[in-house]
């Protein structure tokens, strides 16, 4: 389960602004590094500054995640952390052993990490996850993440829903190609299948029975669903590594 923590730093520089900037830096690769979630308060405390922020696991504060831009900017600070609490609002993260695959279900997630088990259902914290693209941090799947989200909410406020919505149900988007893309990258990582979850259809009750139609084929190959037993899907296609859900529309219609 995601924590509520403490980070104190007690700086080495003197210059105030300098020390702030550093510290939101640090905090800016922790939150690529998949080390804490976006969104932080920062308060000054007699002789030490204390960030307080949400973390995704019971370990994940710990300096063997650090990369190596983080080492270089914790050099100008003391560094202690504290586990405060469980976040209530979060659900338990995974603790699997092994993962038989994954999904990289965006839908469902707002700043949490976006990579799920394909055994317990669970999402996986970005430090139990290869960078990609020669990286040294998360920034591809994070920066997809932000992108996509961006995206839906337009599609849900009813802003240019044309485009909005065929970015986010149509294979052959450019938004959706680009997460296949990373799901390619993290198989080659990762050593075993990575599934996109594509949102069609695309769920939510505005014109339902436009927008909630299941599919019974892939859309991309017009191959066989398989069955999946997932918490974020229930069928895949194993030859395009595309995942999908079934929106219950009174009928279980497949």
């Amino acid at each position: 389960m995601y924590k509520v923590a403490k980070l104190i730093f007690k700086p080495r520089v003197k210059s105030e602004e300098e020390i702030l900037d550093k510290i939101d830096a640090i905090l800016s690769m922790l939150y690529k590094n998949g080390q804490i979630l976006d969104n932080w308060i920062v308060e000054s405390r007699d002789k030490c500054y204390i960030a307080n922020v949400i973390t995704t696991d019971d370990d994940s504060l710990d300096s063997k995640y650090y990369n190596g831009y983080i080492l270089k900017e914790v050099e100008n600070f003391e560094i202690d952390t504290e586990i405060i609490c469980d976040d209530p609002m979060a659900t338990d993260s995974c603790h699997c052993d092994e993962h038989n695959y994954y999904i990289l279900a965006i839908y469902p997630n707002e700043n949490s990490s976006p990579i799920i088990c394909g055994n317990c259902g669970k999402e996986i914290s970005l430090i139990h996850i290869p960078y990609i693209y020669k990286e040294e941090e998360h920034y591809s799947i994070l920066n997809f993440q932000r992108t996509y989200n961006a995206v839906d909410t337009l599609w849900m406020d009813s802003l240019s829903d044309r485009f909005t919505k065929r970015q986010i149900v149509d294979h052959n988007s450019q938004l959706n190609k680009r997460g296949m893309e990373i799901c390619a990258e993290l198989e080659m990582k990762l050593g075993k299948p990575v599934y996109y979850l594509l949102c069609n259809p695309i769920g939510g009750w505005f014109e339902f029975e436009k927008n909630n139609k299941n599919l019974t084929a892939c859309p991309k190959c017009n191959g066989e669903f398989s069955k999946i037993d997932n918490a974020y899907a229930d069928k895949v296609c194993h030859n395009c590594r595309l995942a999908f859900y079934t929106v219950d529309d009174g009928t279980q219609q497949e």
